[in-house]
């Protein structure tokens, strides 16, 4: 339901309690109208782009990562899909969040190294019986690039933790130091902190796409808003879960320069 309908109908509910209130039940009507209001208070935020930005922009504003001074001594860039959807007739497609982190993965491997391996990390999200993200994705790609780069894929993962307990082992068996990991800039705080629980001390290269200024539409509840706010909040909860099951810890959502690079 479009967020301004829901903020009109507590509105309409409260209009209809205040004007039907019976004296013996004012003080009944008068709590029901104060719940009401601040739950339409709260549905309105929630729903402006200007309070999800907010989140977002705290979360992302808490990455540290260490950096390269030579982006040429990258070993490899470990992209996280963001999910794909079953379009009917023409079988698994991939979200647009994936599209825009392999896009940005193959731009950085243009520019430093065509050479340099790309790893898609993403499970049988969806079942079993379908095909993995990393697939579908990296698929996605390969219909409508002339050129062949390196490009791996990690088909187990059905998650943050799940990547990194997949791809630390393999990382470390090659001996692979420096790694660019590319997800959504929301999503990279909690993705740096568990790589860096499993020992990699991956290198942040986020696929931005929170919008700077919207103007006076920041303060407008839209779908646009409720998307922003709850993919702060998954993340804030996500971040939380994995603090309280012992998947991170608090160290590991700051980077901890080592004594010969100070």
């Amino acid at each position: 339901m479009p967020s301004g309908l829901v903020i009109a109908s507590l509105v309409v509910l409260m209009s209809i309690i205040w004007r039907r209130r019976h004296v013996a039940f004012a003080g009944y009507a008068n709590w029901l109208l104060g719940w009401l209001g601040a739950i339409a208070l709260l549905a309105y935020i929630t729903a402006t782009p200007w309070f999800g930005l907010m989140l977002s922009h705290t979360l992302s504003g808490m990455v540290n990562g260490r950096m390269l001074d030579d982006p040429s001594d990258a070993d490899a860039i470990v992209v996280l899909t963001g999910g794909m959807w079953d379009a009917g007739p023409v079988g698994w497609i991939p979200k647009p969040e994936s599209i825009h982190r392999l896009a940005v993965a193959y731009e950085i491997q243009r520019m430093i190294n065509v050479r340099l391996p790309v790893i898609v990390s993403g499970g049988h999200t969806k079942g079993g019986q379908n095909p993995s993200e990393a697939n579908v994705t990296a698929s996605f790609f390969a219909r409508q690039r002339t050129e062949v780069t390196p490009t791996e894929l990690e088909e187990v993962s059905t998650d943050t933790y799940e990547s990194a307990m997949q791809l630390a082992p393999v990382l470390a068996k090659r001996g692979v130091k420096n790694v660019l990991l590319v997800t959504s800039d929301v999503h990279m705080l909690r993705a740096l902190a568990t790589f860096r629980a499993r020992g990699i001390d991956a290198i942040p290269a986020p696929a931005l796409n929170l919008p700077e200024n919207m103007g006076i539409r920041a303060v407008l509840p839209s779908a646009y808003g409720m998307m922003f706010t709850a993919d702060a909040l998954y993340e804030i909860f996500g971040i939380a879960g994995y603090l309280l099951t012992g998947k991170i810890s608090f160290s590991d959502l700051t980077y901890n320069q080592p004594h010969n690079e100070l």
